[in-house]
């Protein structure tokens, strides 16, 4: 059998030795003229070879500075390991061309040889390179990967951590073992978080053993490949223990509980002990995660925060804002950072393709055995008095009075304000809009950004800018899955993600834009014949949840598919639960609020954990940021009792608007971890599928129902502040600001001057002001009357009792119309839009 040497291969020798005598001389520009004194030899350090192929060798030769020595006579030198008895199974010819075998005369035919083990060196002015050993072989069939440890694993799974070593065979045509004469071979994993493998070799030249030493990672499932000389196995399945469950700590100190109290601008410490499925299992030797890759959340970042939302660290600090009120913090075992590869993952039990498999923190006793909670309420107060806040008003189309704007007349823009009431002139920083506005929502976790949706596209405002102007996301309105046509209706608490309803487009859909990355394309969401009307994001950002107005919820993540559920059409708002384990849905059914899961099962997008009946149909739903952790114990009734399934529950009130009432209603609920007494295997169930939150039988109930005395009426907004104390609401028609004190059940007002009547409104997170837009008087010569003067209520409130303490009318050069250029036909445009921007 003859085998000829590659034309390419060749050529590429003859450039090289064309290169090595050409007429640059023997030293590079600059080198000195100094000799060499070290040489590099490539292919290094090993190289594998079928019997009868070629492989190209090249040498360069430096000085002591570095410097490449050009124009030098190379030689190549072929030798056998120490020890070794018979020929070299390699030849190779001057100019680097090697054979695994003999060439010919012309070295044109190389003629394979016989297997064995070459070492090549390279000779530049009597400095010799490191040796490159050559292992020449017969044919690989196939390479298998085995487990090369003394000892079978217990279990298959590893813990963060621990070692293990495999090795990779290889066969020839004939099934014969030839792996002692392959060389090393090259490891690789499918997902690189989730192991680290170092190649290694025993034995010796003669005889030598190739393994790999395999260091789990992060938690998680992949596959392990071998490779050598061109040659692949089979993927060879390999997990890191997945996370069983999360515990909290405020600072690590078991004795805080799970509430701490901090002044603006100071931070709070949360720790996190991971523990993984082998522990405290028989024969397991894990202990908690050293360095658990967990997603650090807050829901609410106007107040308090991390600023780094993922570490490895099981601690992190939490910055405390200088808008007062309340936060949650929770941290979570979140794909696609942690749990890698399940998203996608075939059961080898079951043969399902699995989804992503979150987890979430839970209360119970840590291997220290103080307590670890599943939440830790932050309250942020001040020693000062509250800062003065600055909202920012526009004209918007708005279906409450008729003071739409600009709307789609040619030549007409809407304007962007700032209403300071600190400043001797309020009014500052009057900015174009290009579109007219339907909805304005600041960025929940930074001070800088207000986005703006319209039927044209999606617009911004950088308001911190010292010359702010709107920032069209396309200056063309079409398509609209460009421009972004529609209604922002969530922002994720990082500032990142901003979603927008279309309602202009056929079919419907909704966008997902990116802000931190201008250059990507929004992601798309066709939802055809459907409008969405509410969407949140999951703390930790992993799911966004979607309701439409047709009896839709559709569960987008960046690790499964788009997926819907059929949910009751009377459904209006959905919040999610401070662990970040399941969201409420108000009015699924009508007067009731329901639960569904954050993670998902093979086939079902979400779980629905419970449903209780509320005493009306609730619009808003507005769960608090004190969670108490010492609830009653509860298990899930398929689940027999353990002492997994014995720790506190989480409580956490939920105040349910009810027009004309507000009622208070109160969750119990607990993730229970599977039972440390039974091995968590690849292919278990409780291991590889999610586990729904198990809540309290009935899942919400009444606390009580209050009046607010004025009778039924339609909400513009309502608030529920930070720290859980007052709820702040403004109504259609009612010429005030309602405030709810939450412990006492009573209610008091705040009249409007002039009887105004509101458009929209914005609370501070303290609720110690408010920003009202409204309608100070109507053109009764028409009809029906429209709106002719509008300003911004300034509402200060403390305690509960507030006054109108500024009226704000926009004003630009003695124009009182917030409409530019008029357009045709000219419309009389007002503020009937305002959001407060963060502190």
């Amino acid at each position: 059998m003859q085998r000829c040497c590659p034309g390419f291969s060749y050529a590429v020798v003859i450039i090289f030795v064309i290169a090595l005598t050409s007429c640059l001389g023997k030293n590079s520009p600059g080198s000195g003229n100094q000799g060499v004194t070290s040489v590099t030899l490539s292919p290094a350090s090993n190289a594998s070879m079928e019997v009868g192929s070629t492989l190209v060798f090249s040498a360069a030769g430096r000085n002591a500075n570095g410097g490449a020595v050009l124009g030098l006579n190379i030689q190549f030198v072929v030798g056998v390991p120490q020890g070794a008895t018979g020929p070299a199974p390699l030849s190779i010819a001057s100019n680097g061309n090697a054979c695994a075998g003999t060439w010919d005369a012309n070295v044109s035919i190389c003629s394979p040889g016989s297997s064995g083990i070459a070492t090549v060196q390279a000779v530049i002015e009597g400095v010799s390179s490191p040796i490159t050993t050559v292992y020449v072989h017969q044919h690989i069939d196939r390479v298998q990967i085995a487990n090369a440890a003394t000892q079978t694993p217990q279990y298959d799974c590893f813990s963060q951590g621990q070692t293990w070593q495999f090795k990779g065979i290889a066969y020839d045509i004939n099934n014969v073992d030839i792996s002692n004469t392959v060389g090393p071979m090259s490891w690789s994993s499918s997902n690189p978080s989730v192991v680290t493998p170092l190649a290694m070799q025993s034995g010796d030249l003669n005889n030598p053993v190739f393994t790999v030493q395999t260091t789990a990672k992060s938690p998680g499932v992949t596959q392990l490949f071998a490779t050598v000389s061109g040659t692949t196995s089979a993927a060879y399945p390999y997990m890191t223990c997945l996370i069983r469950y999360i515990r909290l700590q405020i600072g690590g100190q078991g004795s805080a509980g799970n509430s701490v109290t901090v002044n603006n601008g100071g931070t709070v410490t949360v720790t996190a002990t991971a523990i993984d499925s082998l522990y405290n299992v028989v024969g397991g030797d894990s202990g908690p995660l050293s360095t658990p890759p967990l997603t650090w959340s807050t829901t609410n970042p106007e107040v308090a925060g991390f600023s780094t939302t993922t570490n490895t660290s099981g601690s992190n600090p939490a910055a405390a804002r200088a808008n007062l009120g309340g936060a949650t913090l929770t941290a979570s075992c979140s794909p696609p950072t942690c749990n890698i590869g399940i998203a996608g993952y075939q059961d080898p039990k079951t043969g399902q393709i699995l989804p992503g498999l979150p987890i979430y923190a839970s209360n119970g006793p840590l291997p220290n055995g103080t307590q670890g909670y599943g939440a830790i309420s932050v309250d942020v107060t001040s020693t000062s008095p509250p800062p003065t806040y600055t909202a920012w008003a526009a004209t918007g189309i708005t279906p409450v009075a008729p003071t739409g704007g600009c709307g789609d007349a040619i030549g007409c823009s809407s304007a962007l304000y700032a209403v300071n009431p600190a400043a001797t002139n309020p009014i500052s920083a009057i900015v174009t809009l290009p579109r007219t506005p339907n909805s304005m929502m600041f960025n929940h976790s930074s001070t800088a950004r207000v986005y703006l949706g319209s039927d044209q596209g999606l617009m911004f405002v950088d308001v911190g800018a010292s010359n702010p102007s709107a920032t069209l996301i396309s200056n063309s309105s079409i398509p609209c899955n460009v421009s972004l046509c529609g209604k922002v209706l969530t922002i994720s608490n990082d500032g990142k993600l901003v979603v927008v309803a279309d309602t202009v487009s056929t079919p419907s859909q909704v966008y997902i834009y990116n802000s931190t990355n201008a250059n990507a394309a929004p992601i798309d969401l066709i939802i055809p014949g459907q409008t969405a009307t509410a969407a949140a994001f999951s703390p930790d950002q992993l799911k966004l949840f979607i309701v439409t107005s047709t009896g839709n919820m559709y569960v987008y993540s960046t690790v499964d598919a788009l997926s819907s559920v059929p949910i009751a059409t009377s459904v209006t708002d959905l919040a999610f639960s401070p662990d970040g384990s399941f969201a409420y849905v108000a009015g699924d059914p009508a007067a009731s609020i329901s639960g569904y899961s954050t993670c998902s099962q093979t086939g079902f997008p979400t779980v629905k954990v419970g449903n209780s009946a509320t005493s009306a149909v609730p619009l808003k739903i507005f769960p608090t940021v004190n969670v108490q952790a010492n609830g009653p114990a509860l298990i899930p009734p398929s689940s027999p009792p353990t002492p997994n399934g014995g720790q506190p529950s989480l409580v956490q009130n939920i105040i349910a608007l009810e027009p004309p009432n507000l009622e208070i209603l109160q969750a119990q609920f607990t993730q229970v971890p599977p039972p440390a007494t039974t091995p968590l295997l690849q292919g278990g169930h409780s291991q590889l599928t999610c586990d729904p939150p198990a809540v309290s039988n009935p899942f919400i109930s009444h606390v009580a129902s209050f009046n607010l005395g004025q009778n039924n009426f339609t909400p513009i907004y309502t608030q529920l502040l930070a720290d859980d104390t007052e709820v702040i609401l403004v109504a259609q028609n009612i010429p005030a600001v309602l405030i709810f004190n939450v412990s006492n059940g009573t209610t008091t007002s705040v009249s409007l001057a002039n009887s105004a009547d509101p458009l929209a409104a914005s609370a501070s997170t303290d609720g110690s002001q408010v920003f009202v837009a409204a309608c100070d008087q109507y053109d009764q010569t028409v009809n029906p009357p429209v709106c002719a003067v509008g300003s911004i209520h300034v509402i200060k409130i403390n305690g509960g009792i507030g006054s109108d303490a500024l009226q704000v009318p926009y004003v630009n050069n003695g124009n009182r119309n917030m409409c530019n250029n008029n357009g045709n036909p000219a419309p009389q445009c007002l503020p009937n839009m305002v959001a407060i921007q963060p502190k």
